[in-house]
């Protein structure tokens, strides 16, 4: 894969140090990093290799996703399982700045049968998994914050799965519109201006499902769509589609 700038190693060392400030201020409040002390983190920095993907870039081979580890930097990337005698695909994760992937090689040391898409232009920093080990090794905090980041994927791969066998559609598109839901602006963060047929691999369904039922929520009140992006206009009445089967305890938790 030579899709990267050069290593940091190859630039000068005044260059090295600003750009690993500068990442620092990117990372430092990433939840894989959460308890790291600064200097830990800045000396761990200049150690990666630095690589740009085009909108559209992914992989999907276990011997790609489990050689190294990944974090995000800048752009979305989407983590999912395709089906290429259909063409169906299911996302299982939506990632942004200062998230890795794949997490769970550092749990189980292998390679996942995942496809990783870059959904806009990305830049991220990696570096072997196997040096992850020795630092997970050498600093405790990276080791704890890296096993509560890989029980939260879990949880959620434990919550996409009841969804799809329990829940009908229109619940499905509530929970993942609240799960993204910004208070402060209203605003669904990083699905905010996503395709639908985006929308509808994120919750098992397929992108004409996706654009009536996106009406129907219009027409409701709850939704609407300003500058192009989708924008919440009544909360309450999101609340009521997500909850309208049960789920009141998942539905309390999105409000949390």
């Amino acid at each position: 894969m030579d899709h990267g700038l050069a290593a940091a190693e190859t630039k000068p060392q005044s260059y090295v140090a600003m750009q690993s400030i500068l990442d620092y201020k990117r990372l430092c409040g990433s939840p894989l990093f959460m308890g790291v002390d600064d200097q830990t983190l800045l000396n761990m920095l200049p150690v990666m290799q630095r690589e740009r993907w085009p909108r559209g870039y992914c992989f999907n081979k276990p011997d790609q996703t489990g050689k190294r580890f990944y974090l995000l930097l800048k752009g979305r990337v989407k983590i999912g399982r395709l089906r290429p005698e259909n063409g169906r695909e299911l996302t299982l994760f939506l990632l942004g700045l200062g998230e890795g992937f794949n997490v769970l090689n550092l749990i189980d040391g292998g390679g996942h049968d995942l496809q990783i898409t870059a959904l806009d232009e990305i830049e991220v920093l990696s570096a072997p998994v196997e040096r992850w080990l020795g630092w997970m090794e050498q600093y405790s905090m990276l080791r704890s914050a890296m096993a509560n980041v890989a029980a939260t994927y879990i949880e959620r791969l434990s919550e996409l799965a009841g969804e799809l066998a329990l829940d009908d559609t229109m619940t499905r598109l509530a929970h993942l519109l609240l799960r993204y839901f910004d208070s402060s602006s209203h605003g669904l963060g990083l699905i905010h201006d996503l395709p639908q047929e985006e929308l509808a691999n994120m919750i098992g369904t397929v992108r004409p499902v996706i654009a009536r039922l996106l009406g129907e929520l219009r027409r409701d009140g709850a939704i609407d769509t300003v500058n192009g992006k989708l924008h919440v206009s009544d909360f309450q009445r999101l609340l009521e589609k997500a909850d309208r089967q049960q789920g009141s305890q998942r539905v309390a938790r999105l409000r949390g």
